[in-house]
């Protein structure tokens, strides 16, 4: 399955690293699902890299190596490759969200299984009526069964 990573499920696995964490660990080791984001992650990641790795109690070279993981598994892809897209998602998402919901009508129509992996209530209530997956970590670990 595609899914794409919401900023949320990065954070969680840097800072916790707990479940979400696991996840990406279990994905490394048996490579079944297929990560994507737009690439303005990669720089929101950045830009809060000095808050998440504080919060993460980890060193500097353990975080280092989680997010290394964790990026290493992930698509990053250009915006220009979903633009058309991007008017529409603007006006059915949450503010903050559009780019993931823009990425994945993308895929959808060029036929993919795709959905958007986020912890975001809000986000998961929204798209719920507009035909768009949206699961959070809880749920990939049971329709992977691994809880």
């Amino acid at each position: 399955m595609l899914l794409i990573v919401d900023a949320n499920v990065i954070f969680a696995a840097l800072i916790v690293k707990g479940k979400t964490f696991e996840l990406f660990v279990w994905n490394e080791l048996n490579n079944r699902l297929e990560f994507v984001a737009p690439e303005y992650l990669s720089m929101e990641i950045e830009n809060n890299l000095e808050e998440v790795l504080r919060k993460s109690k980890l060193s500097k070279a353990e975080f280092e190596e989680v997010l290394t993981m964790v990026e290493l598994q992930i698509d990053f892809i250009p915006a220009d490759e979903f633009m058309e897209f991007l008017h529409k998602a603007k006006k059915i998402s949450p503010a903050n969200d559009f780019p993931y919901v823009a990425l994945s009508m993308h895929f959808k129509s060029r036929g993919y299984e795709v959905g958007i992996w986020s912890n975001d209530t809000g986000l998961k209530k929204a798209m719920e009526k507009r035909g768009i997956n949206v699961f959070p970590t809880h749920l990939l670990l049971k329709r992977l069964g691994l809880v």
